[in-house]
């Protein structure tokens, strides 16, 4: 086994995780320009509304990028085509904002993006999500034959 590969007691392997950690931060980053490019470029919006916005919607994606962390492949579908989303609405800044680095700015999101797109697609990113959607399910089963055992005692207990 290769250091990489070695597996700890609660965290997946380095190479899996590395994979995670990457993808959150583009999609953080992602969401900050893309947010502030809608709010302030196409709707002018007030910087109470700004931040109230962009904090609920940092406090969404870290829900979903937990529930992610537990295995689930339905919240990692939302965070892929959250990606999508992100890139897909940076593209009219192309026709609104003029300047060169805006341009280069957008065209580096939109990149992004699609690669966090590309990586949750991943194999790496979905063995992640089987590593840790096995580790909680062996966790349930553990709980659940350790309160069946329980059980049986207490009853023993009572007669």
């Amino acid at each position: 086994m290769s250091k990489n590969d070695e597996v700890f007691l609660l965290f997946p392997p380095w190479k899996l995780l590395r994979r995670f950690l990457l993808i959150t931060v583009l999609l953080l980053l992602g969401t900050v320009y893309s947010g502030m490019t809608v709010l302030t470029q196409y709707f002018d919006a007030d910087p109470e509304w700004l931040l109230g916005i962009l904090f609920s919607t940092g406090i969404a994606f870290c829900l979903i990028n937990f529930k992610v962390i537990q295995g689930s492949f339905f919240c990692a579908n939302i965070l892929k085509f959250y990606a999508l989303f992100l890139a897909v609405i940076c593209l009219p800044s192309f026709i609104i904002l003029e300047g060169n680095g805006y341009y280069i700015a957008t065209v580096i999101n939109i990149a992004f993006m699609l690669l966090s797109f590309y990586l949750i697609k991943g194999e790496k990113y979905q063995g992640l999500i089987k590593y840790q959607y096995d580790f909680f399910k062996d966790i349930k089963d553990a709980r659940a034959a350790v309160e069946k055992e329980m059980a049986k005692g207490n009853r023993r207990n009572k007669k």
